[in-house]
């Protein structure tokens, strides 16, 4: 039964965002697999058709070999009325690559979209989280790209808070906007609720974005596409019964879709419209 606070004039609307990449990513981060199948094509056509249903938007952020190898992907999504946002080029870790590999990567995904859209690509998210305390570097080499947001630090290692959107300011005078990864802190554990929908009971999200919603903080949804993808080839191997690999993926089209009734979601782009969004400021030091 359909929720989405309709009688509530001030209803918050949540970040709801996608990463656009195969399974098989993950297993070769580094390497352009030219012959593997892809499965991505039906499930996003799936899921941009559930979207409509639900009256959803999401920001997507699509891996710079997926925009290479299908740019009617990328079309698609902008003519859905979906915001298309940048996932590096190859799957690796950000935090292993020289600066020279990290800016190669982060020009080549951006070059190859807004050669597609033939508009500026204003977000990123990395293939891994970091702790943005850890990694101010990196937000200054996003700035100097020409990234507006980042999705990718977790909790709250910039501002103190698990919540809160911040501000950073570069050592060169540009700013970037820092969206954490959602977490919820209880009893001195943090609950990364909103990377773990697959994983955690479909109750404790909801609670989960319901708690910030009454506070009025956009919580932020994320998947990755292959997690709607539950027929997807398994691992011959031990993996085949690895529960962080493989575990509820035949729930979470259910799970999605419950959310999606309840809460309302938009892009990454629309909420940062919010003047308040920018709560907390941190200034790289030099």
């Amino acid at each position: 039964m359909e929720d989405k606070r309709a009688d509530n004039p001030t209803v918050v609307k949540n970040i709801l965002t996608f990463e656009v990449e195969d399974r098989f990513h993950e297993d070769s981060p580094y390497f352009e697999i030219e012959d593997r199948k892809s499965r991505i094509i039906p499930i996003l056509i799936h899921l941009l058709d559930l979207l409509d249903d639900q009256k959803a938007r999401a920001t997507f952020f699509v891996l710079g070999w997926v925009a290479k190898k299908f740019p009617e992907v990328v079309a698609l999504l902008d003519a859905r009325g979906h915001e298309v946002a940048s996932h590096g080029f190859s799957h690796g870790d950000i935090r292993k690559m020289t600066p020279e590999k990290f800016q190669n990567d982060l020009e080549r995904s951006r070059v190859i979209i807004e050669d597609i859209l033939k508009k500026p690509v204003a977000g990123f998210k990395a293939s891994s989280e970091y702790f943005g305390s850890d990694n101010l570097a990196l937000f200054g080499e996003l700035a100097d790209a020409g990234y507006k947001y980042d999705c990718s630090f977790f909790t709250d290692s910039l501002s103190g808070k698990t919540e809160a959107f911040t501000l950073v300011k570069t050592k060169n005078g540009k700013t970037i906007i820092a969206l954490p990864q959602t977490a919820i802190r209880r009893f001195g554990i943090t609950l990364r609720v909103g990377e773990r929908l697959r994983l955690y009971p479909l109750w404790l999200t909801k609670w989960s974005i319901d708690y910030l919603n009454r506070r009025r903080i956009p919580a932020m949804l994320n998947l990755k596409l292959w997690e709607l993808d539950h027929h997807q080839k398994r691992a011959s191997n031990s993996d085949y019964l690895q529960y962080e690999r493989y575990g509820n993926l035949n729930l979470v089209e259910a799970k999605l879709t419950r959310l999606l009734d309840i809460f309302e979601f938009t892009t990454c782009a629309e909420i940062l419209q919010i003047p308040e969004a920018h709560n907390t400021d941190i200034e790289m030091a030099d």
